[in-house]
């Protein structure tokens, strides 16, 4: 009787820089559409609090990569594994970080948005994971920094931006030395991301218009996981999706990625596994955890245990102290956020309520930044 050989399951992951909570609709976005991502987190778990102990460029990333070298040979116990990326800052050790294959691409950066979906940079990554896709493949990990140095995504008509000449309304007598309507904010055609520090004289829909190119960035990352979930629907899949950075869109008077002093949107993190739910994670975790959650996948051990997700965080107790060439300190805990920095001293934020750090209430509770500054 000839031999079987069976394929071994596969476990794709996707971490991304300058990827956002804010734009997911599985984390609450209202103002962006993410089917296919919200829908790995419906079928899957979601960790609410996934918050970053590290705030330095690729600190995130290289940490995933160093820490799962052991899961990564557990994976290759299985069939071959692969790491793709199109970083060109990534540093990328003589060891390959265990992977069996590497590859760094070298794709083409257009100073313009693409013409079509599949012209875009993030597509082409995709593409080129599929090629390398093979039955004995057991592990495929694809890093990009395309939300942070390349928003190419096809631009969009918007009828009510459009500046067709039209035929002009008659006035009445009476109104002819009314003010003129604004007219609407034009982004530059290109693909250059924004680093702009909001000013008082700014546009109050320049920000929205952003927001907007951003959205569409993510968008082309949601196609992306649609077309190699329906690409690979033929194993056994496990997508694990995951920012290894965040997005400002204004929270800290800046819009870009890592411009101003850092806040909730630079540490708290999306983190997404299509298997083992659904289920939502809503305490306190580090997200150098990446790894152990990896091994413990490819040990087809639980992701989650039912004591750890029952688990009630205390006030001051998990605290995760954040390393940051931006801030004097930073520290998260389940119910407080507090950030120290050069510009605006001592801030203090509660927590899980103020997303976004809008309400600083730093003077009223004294007492709380004195335990904070002794964590460690």
């Amino acid at each position: 009787m000839p031999k079987i050989t069976l394929r071994p399951p596969l476990t794709l992951v996707m971490t991304l820089e300058g990827l956002a909570t804010a734009p997911l609709g599985c984390y609450g976005c209202s103002w962006n559409d993410t089917p296919a991502i919200d829908q790995l987190a419906a079928e899957g778990i979601v960790w609410d609090r996934w918050i970053s102990p590290l705030d330095h460029p690729n600190g995130l990333i290289e940490t995933w990569l160093r820490d799962s070298q052991e899961a990564v040979r557990d994976y290759g116990k299985e069939g071959s594994t692969r790491f793709l990326t199109d970083d060109k800052n990534l540093t990328i050790p003589p060891d390959l970080f265990g992977f069996g294959f590497v590859t760094r691409l070298k794709l083409d950066r257009s100073e313009a948005p693409a013409e079509q979906f599949d012209q875009t940079r993030l597509v082409q990554l995709a593409a080129a994971a599929l090629d390398q896709v093979e039955p004995s493949t057991s592990l495929i990990w694809l890093h990009s920094d395309s939300l942070r140095e390349v928003w190419d995504a096809p631009l969009e008509s918007d009828d009510d931006t459009e500046t067709e000449d039209r035929a002009e309304p008659e006035q009445d007598a009476n109104e002819v030395d009314k003010p003129k309507e604004p007219a609407a904010v034009r982004l530059p055609d290109t693909s250059a991301v924004p680093k702009h520090q909001m000013l008082a004289d700014d546009d109050p829909d320049l920000l929205f218009a952003w927001m907007q190119r951003y959205a569409a960035q993510v968008r082309v990352l949601d196609g992306v996981v649609d077309s190699l979930v329906e690409s690979l629907r033929g194993r056994k899949l496990t997508v694990l999706l995951a920012g290894s950075s965040g997005f400002s869109l204004g929270q800290n008077g800046w819009i870009g990625h890592r411009v101003g002093p850092p806040r909730s949107h630079d540490l708290r993190l999306p983190m997404i596994v299509s298997t083992g739910g659904p289920l939502r994670v809503p305490s306190l975790r580090r997200a150098t955890e990446l790894s152990h959650l990896l091994q413990a996948h490819a040990r087809s051990e639980p992701l989650i245990t039912p004591p750890s997700w029952c688990a009630v965080d205390d006030e001051f107790s998990p605290a995760i102290v954040t390393e940051s060439d931006r801030a004097r300190r930073l520290v998260s805990t389940s119910k407080w956020f507090f950030l120290e920095d050069e510009s605006a001293g001592e801030q203090l934020f509660l927590k899980p309520d103020d997303v976004e750090d809008v309400n600083d209430v730093a003077r009223l509770r004294p007492d709380v930044i004195d335990r904070l500054l002794e964590t460690r």
